[in-house]
């Protein structure tokens, strides 16, 4: 049976009123309006996914430091747990809870600027502040392949189950973006599941088969809907975010999704400026080939 992520959570808040920041949105939101990221989970619950995914994209120290927020980071990524929890504890049926691990030095970064040992420290800290929450922890918008393994080395002292996602926005080739091939990249990370997120569905749909062949364990894909991601984009240091693709909307984006699953795709969803109405498509599009 296919699994059915949620969608995104950073462009649903922005969306919402959330302000329309590349690097402090989820905090915004957990610090000001905690009811919006509850109304937002309730939303994908509704929709019928499977699992929903922290707001903790950008709740950790060196993230939050320029605003002066360092010492709340703890908080953050605790209540960024207690949501998606609370939420999933509300739904009549099993959704489970995965702890987003993001990447901590820019997201779409080929080469972050701190070393396999210093990541994994801090990939650690957000590790403990999740774990009681989670059911499973998702490292994903993975870029280089050490970021990608201190990620999932942190998760996986906890024991619990471990999805790794790499992103190939801003890329040009069928790897992650520091050039690392899918082979060697799963064969170092030891992740439960790989997936490819956060870039353009055209690119997932291109890459999915070398991950299948790349991998016997379990794969997965959730693409986003942005327009003209430049390569090198950096959301902290000030780029603008792109605008949204009017090209996928629910039915759309539902047809490449399946066309995913038919190459063998076993965890499908949405990631920036796919929201509540996709995954309903989407639920929709699985339930009617069940019954099929």
């Amino acid at each position: 049976m296919t699994t059915l992520l949620d969608g995104g959570m950073g462009q649903e808040l922005i969306r919402r009123g959330s302000p329309r920041s590349p690097e402090f949105w989820s905090a915004w939101a957990m610090l000001e309006d905690p009811d919006l990221v509850r109304s937002i989970h309730r939303d994908y619950v509704d929709a019928g996914c499977d699992v929903l995914t922290t707001n903790s994209y950008s709740t950790y120290a060196d993230r939050l430091r320029p605003h002066g927020l360092e010492a709340r980071a703890e908080e953050l990524c605790r209540a960024a747990g207690r949501l998606a929890r609370e939420s999933a504890r509300e739904a009549n049926r099993l959704v489970r809870v995965a702890g987003s691990l993001p990447p901590l030095r820019h997201s779409y970064n080929p080469s972050p600027d701190a070393s396999y040992e210093e990541l994994r420290d801090e990939y650690a800290v957000m590790v403990d502040h999740l774990d009681d929450a989670v059911d499973l922890f998702l490292c994903e918008t993975m870029g280089a392949l050490h970021e990608a393994r201190a990620a999932t080395d942190a998760a996986r002292a906890t024991g619990k189950e471990v999805w790794t996602s790499f992103t190939l926005q801003g890329g040009s080739g069928l790897h992650l973006l520091d050039g690392t091939a899918f082979d060697r990249a799963c064969d170092v990370v030891g992740a439960d599941a790989y997936l490819l997120n956060c870039c353009p569905p055209e690119q997932v749909s291109e890459a999915l088969p070398v991950l299948r062949s790349a991998t016997e364990r379990s794969i997965g894909a959730y693409a986003n809907a942005f327009l003209d991601m430049p390569a090198g984009w950096r959301g902290r240091d000030g780029s603008p975010l792109p605008d949204s693709r009017k090209d996928l909307g629910s039915d759309s984006y539902t047809g490449l999704v399946m066309e995913w699953v038919d190459m063998g795709a076993d965890m499908v969803g949405g990631c920036c400026e796919i929201g509540p109405e996709h995954i309903a498509r989407i639920r929709q599009a699985l339930n009617d080939r069940r019954v099929d």
